[in-house]
């Protein structure tokens, strides 16, 4: 198997990818965009890709591409695994002396209140991965770098703390984006977006009510705005049930014709969630 993730290697989304399969063939590619492209000119199977972060919400990357209307890929798999922000640099470095911190933003956002907290007079800068940020203050003195300790172990870098997330229970839950389809396990999930017909009062409880008449949990409701117009959104959804449960598919093949356009994303097994 040849999964595809946002390098470079030492990202999160690469302990994703190892969590998902500690013998597939790990592919680096420098955007999310890139890594699902990957999978949909077959350079990969699978795309790691992450979606939600316990503290922060919605990773946006990663939802501007699953409202592609013509997305090729689905949703195969998810993956949750707790997050710790090391703050790495080189050694022998003053906190008080620290100039910046490269990091992604998510982890930037995710660590804000440490970072005020450890290094006050350092401007935090964003970087496309947690990786590059470390690749990048390996070679800049008075730099820092948040990430992941796996990245930081080969170049020698100094960890001036192991976890500086502003809440111990950090998770991020990442999804498998593919092509092909999953069978009904019995505990699935279902991710469904959606746009609306008419902004009318009423009409999101229109496209929803189908799934509270037959007690299908919401498990998560997201929007996002179309970039086409001023408050017109795209509204995602997690459901408990695979696509192909009579009961779900019911519920679907009612709401779909209150929408402008409904795609369901993919039908997948629900993660064990465990609290860290």
């Amino acid at each position: 198997m040849r999964i595809s993730y946002l390098g470079p290697v030492g990202t999160h989304t690469e302990s994703a990818a190892i969590e998902y399969s500690s013998t597939a063939q790990l592919k680096p590619y420098a955007t999310v965009q890139d890594a699902v492209n990957a999978v949909e000119v077959d350079e990969a199977d699978l795309a790691i890709c992450a979606i939600e972060n316990a503290l922060e919400g919605a990773v946006i990357e990663t939802l501007i591409i699953l409202q592609n209307q013509i997305l090729s890929v689905n949703i195969t798999a998810e993956i949750v695994i707790p997050i710790k922000h090391a703050l790495v640099g080189m050694p022998k470095q003053s906190l008080e002396n620290i100039t910046t911190v490269h990091s992604h933003p998510q982890a930037l956002a995710q660590c804000r209140e440490s970072l005020m907290s450890l290094v006050p007079n350092a401007k935090p800068v964003a970087a496309l991965s947690t990786a590059a940020a470390i690749a990048s203050t390996a070679q800049n003195p008075n730099t820092l770098a948040i990430g992941n300790i796996r990245a930081a172990n080969p170049k020698s870098l100094h960890v001036y703390n192991t976890d500086i997330s502003d809440n111990k229970n950090n998770q991020t839950r990442f999804i498998a984006l593919g092509k092909n389809t999953t069978r009904q396990t019995g505990d699935d999930k279902t991710s469904l977006v959606f746009t609306m017909a008419h902004d009318m009062p009423g009409s999101l409880v229109d496209v929803l009510s189908p799934f509270a008449r037959r007690k299908i949990n919401l498990s998560k409701i997201e929007s996002r705005p179309t970039r086409q117009q001023l408050g017109t959104y795209y509204f995602f959804v997690d459901i408990h049930g695979h696509k192909d449960d009579t009961m779900i598919t019911d519920a679907i093949n009612e709401a779909q014709p209150k929408t402008q356009w409904l795609n369901i994303l993919g039908s997948y097994p629900r993660w064990n969630y465990q609290t860290p």
